[in-house]
């Protein structure tokens, strides 16, 4: 066979070696590959930094309802502590008072139609009292003890049936379970008055209760 070069070997196509094959599949298929490895590296880091970012954003959401939180604690400790102070205040003011509804209610109760009131007077003193110490009972230490007494003035036209009803009155207030057992003493004075212009009898009643003790409702 005869072979005619017309185009002076410019033409004529490279014999088809393996070596050839193999090195332009290497130039096509190499680049193609480092593409799309990097795209998939860059396909995993985005969703890996997405990932991240929801992370975060779960971090910080609870970083802040735990800020919130803890600042409703600390308030609600400075609550509890005032809370605490306002309550021994009021403990500290109601031991200085006492409700005398219970005594005015014995009074008026047990009070004779033989008598007239015509004063009555609550009071309210201290006196020094040493008690054993909180912190070491074997000292005594010196307090001051409220001590609470109610004077009343009754006044009759007959004598006798005057003083009866005075003695029936302190009975009473002495049994009185409202007022009874925080009474200390009740001393009885007796004067001439006149009432609605005529002579009478005068009795005034002084009711001492023990010392830190507080009328209270049964």
């Amino acid at each position: 066979m005869y072979t005619i070069d017309l185009l002076k070997g410019e033409g004529i196509p490279l014999p088809c070696r393996p070596g050839g094959i193999a090195m332009a599949c290497l130039v096509v298929v190499l680049p193609l590959l480092l593409g799309l490895g990097m795209t998939s590296y860059y396909m995993d880091g985005q969703v890996i930094v997405s990932i991240e970012k929801q992370q975060l954003s779960k971090l910080e959401a609870a970083t802040n309802n735990l800020a919130e939180s803890l600042h409703k604690k600390e308030s609600l400790e400075r609550q509890k502590t005032l809370a605490i102070g306002r309550l021994s205040d009021i403990k500290a003011a109601v031991a200085g008072y006492t409700q005398w509804s219970p005594a005015l209610d014995a009074v008026a109760d047990n009070l004779s139609d033989a008598l007239v009131l015509t004063r009555l007077e609550a009071r309210l003193d201290s006196v020094r009292r040493k008690v054993p110490s909180q912190s070491d009972p074997a000292t005594k230490i010196e307090i001051s003890v409220p001590v609470r007494t109610l004077k009343l003035s009754v006044a009759g036209r007959q004598g006798g049936a005057a003083l009866d009803a005075v003695q029936r009155l302190q009975e009473n207030l002495r049994s009185s379970p409202a007022i009874g057992p925080m009474l200390d003493t009740i001393t009885v004075s007796q004067n001439a008055a006149v009432l609605d212009s005529q002579e009478a009898v005068l009795y005034e009643l002084e009711c001492v209760f023990k010392a830190g003790q507080t009328v209270r409702n049964n």
